[in-house]
């Protein structure tokens, strides 16, 4: 299990570079239509471009999946996998989503894996990682993802889907689906839960209904909120924070700007349950008001996402409102910091190498 959990977290890290590029592109060209008025072949060109490339994402994520498990020979035939998943090849299939190009992601990569252990004369050991295993995997990843695959994953991808617009075309029901996505965002700063709620913003990112932007738009404060709050709080309640914590603010007041949640980890590590509680509570609320009022965004990451969203003042007024929560509630539950314990948690903080990434 922890190894198909790598293989994900890979596949996401790979696939992340591609996704900043499609995303700003869009935002940038969307922001000259909607905001200047400028239209022209150069724009829509460009816009066009760029939403290839959100179309490759499935088979790029899947491709590095299985490379993280069979190595080089598994890119192509998880690439295949991806593809397909994104673009069904046979009529009356469905398209299986990140779904589905995950399974073809692990099947590939496993394939390959094991393929590599079976035994050949001599003669062809040197061209079977190289030829014949990349092409039968190929193969034989095809053949399971068009048909098995959509015809079960493709379908149970599209009932989520479906249900998930449902859930966001609901102004009752819609505020749950954005508190689900921010809050899943702010639990590990930048984990597996983070990535799980990004890769669903990704797979309804170019459904006709709109509803990829606003679930884009929801889990924005999921991603800024918690670098934002600590590191507000520990400048307000400096009597309440060591003096590394308070040291630290301003670099995870920045990191929250531009959306990098990782900054809350050095914080985190100290008190987890208050500070990630606290987290939680300001950014579900976000989240909640984001897609209460259906706002959108093009955007990607942080500030960045503030000039294309559809409703600037929500957009702010989401962002605020989970930041002042979380904050209130970082100096509420903080308790003062004696001489004696800020010794022990700046050797704690020691202990720990904390790289701070996109």
């Amino acid at each position: 299990m922890r190894k198909i959990q790598q293989a994900l977290m890979t596949g996401v890290s790979y696939m992340l570079p591609f996704i900043v590029i499609a995303g700003m592109t869009i935002a940038f060209t969307g922001m000259f239509t909607q905001y200047i008025g400028v239209e022209s072949e150069l724009i829509s060109t460009l816009n066009g471009f760029a939403w290839v490339i959100m179309g490759l994402i499935p088979a790029i994520f899947a491709g590095y999946v299985a490379y993280a498990i069979g190595d080089k020979p598994a890119i192509a035939p998880g690439f295949i996998g991806g593809l397909i998943a994104s673009q069904p090849v046979i009529e009356g299939t469905a398209a299986s989503g990140f779904l589905g190009a995950m399974i073809g992601g692990l099947i590939a990569g496993y394939l390959v894996k094991y393929s590599k252990k079976v035994k050949v004369p001599s003669i062809l050991e040197s061209i079977k990682v190289t030829l014949f295993i990349p092409v039968l995997v190929g193969w034989a990843v095809y053949f399971i993802m068009a048909y098995p695959i959509a015809l079960t994953v493709g379908e149970l991808n599209t009932f989520i889907i479906n249900n998930l617009i449902n859930l966001s075309g609901l102004p009752q029901y819609a505020f749950l689906l954005g508190a689900i996505l921010s809050a899943m965002c702010a639990i590990d700063m930048g984990g597996p839960l983070n990535k799980i709620a990004i890769t669903f913003v990704f797979a309804v990112w170019n459904d006709p209904s709109g509803i990829g932007f606003v679930a884009n738009a929801a889990v924005f404060p999921g991603i800024m909120v918690p670098a934002l709050s600590v590191g507000i709080a520990s400048l307000i309640a400096k009597n309440k924070y060591s003096s590394n914590e308070i040291k630290m603010a301003p670099a995870a007041i920045l990191s929250g700007l531009v959306g990098i949640t990782e900054a809350t980890i050095p914080y985190a590590i100290i008190s987890p349950i208050k500070v990630i509680g606290a987290n939680i509570i300001g950014a579900s609320i976000g989240g909640a008001i984001m897609m209460a009022y259906g706002v959108s965004t093009a955007g990607v990451s942080g500030v960045f996402g503030v000039p294309m969203a559809s409703n600037i003042p929500i957009f702010l007024l989401a962002i605020i409102v989970g930041v002042v929560i979380s904050t209130t509630l970082h100096i509420f539950l903080k308790t003062p910091v004696s001489e004696t314990k800020e010794n022990a948690e700046a050797a704690k903080e020691d202990e720990f190498d904390i790289e701070i990434t996109i």
